[in-house]
């Protein structure tokens, strides 16, 4: 007895957090079928939305599409309903993805009151859902908000680089309609950018001004092709690094399944060796009862 005892008073390892939620939905919500069932709903959706734009009230599959309408509606709150009991309360709202559902079918109840005939305008959220059920659309607007802040640099310098132009371009051309002052200077340049119109701008500006075309070159090099390739590159490293994040966090589920099996093994452990310290307590005790041998 004194063993069990000692093993009851042996330190133990701290037990690994318990993943919250319950088991039976994630179970349902953890599959390629739930997945799928999800996306053509989604895609349904988003098909009888655009016909039923397409054609108007007057349609004849019109009260059909309504009521379709309302039957996605219900889908899409049971998924959110499902979801939140398969992860937990404090893991369902940690995960942004999760709250952007909330939002949008919070808004889709909002555009089925037909109170305000603006408001179910609102109902093509829905289709927003598209992003968060693909992992791959998921993984791309991840990327562009963790690149914003790069996004936002490259931006401000070039805001930079047009508002010299354009002063520039204001005083040098100011005869010119397309420079005639600094907005009409920001809107030339911007077209420049894109490439609109290049070709007549130069032309037009040589008749008065022979050296325009230094103006309009340089300013296309700096703004078009080195700038711009900025936005480029911010983004593309953004979209290779989601893939890690989305590997990390994969593994992290996969260690928390694995500390659970290790800590179910561990009790496991734990309830034999108790077992095993009882019965030799009670083999000791019988032998004591029978007494010493040839007694």
């Amino acid at each position: 007895m004194a063993n069990a005892a000692a093993s009851e008073s042996a330190p133990r390892k701290p037990k690994a957090k318990r993943r919250e939620g319950i088991p039976l939905f994630r179970w349902l919500t953890r599959n390629w079928f739930w997945d799928t069932f999800i996306l053509l709903c989604i895609i349904a959706n988003a098909a009888i939305l655009g016909y039923d734009a397409h054609v108007g009230e007057t349609g004849p599959y019109h009260a059909l599409i309504e009521r379709w309408n309302t039957y996605f509606l219900f889908i899409f709150t049971a998924e959110l309903v499902m979801e939140f009991l398969a992860q937990g309360p404090r893991p369902y709202f940690a995960n942004g993805w999760n709250v952007f559902d909330v939002i949008v079918v919070g808004l889709s109840y909002i555009a089925v009151s037909p109170a305000i005939s603006a408001l179910r305008t609102l109902r093509v959220v829905r289709v927003f859902r598209l992003v968060s059920a693909v992992p791959q659309m998921r993984r791309v607007v991840e990327a562009l908000f963790g690149a914003m802040p790069g996004i936002l640099a490259s931006f401000a310098i070039l805001s930079v680089v047009f508002y010299i132009a354009a002063v520039m371009g204001t005083t040098l051309f100011h005869d010119d309609p397309g420079f005639k002052d600094l907005g009409a200077s920001l809107l030339s340049l911007f077209a420049l950018s894109q490439f609109d119109g290049w070709g007549e701008v130069i032309a037009r500006l040589q008749e008065t001004h022979p050296y325009a075309w230094i103006f309009v070159i340089g300013f296309t090099i700096i703004a078009a092709f080195a700038v711009l390739n900025l936005f480029i590159g911010v983004i593309v490293e953004a979209v290779q690094a989601a893939p890690q994040e989305e590997i990390m966090g994969d593994i992290e589920e996969v260690q928390e399944d694995v500390e659970e099996i290790q800590e179910a093994q561990e009790d496991a452990a734990v309830v034999q060796q108790r077992i095993l310290e009882e019965l030799r307590a009670l083999r000791e005790e019988v032998a004591a009862l029978r007494g010493p041998p040839g007694a």
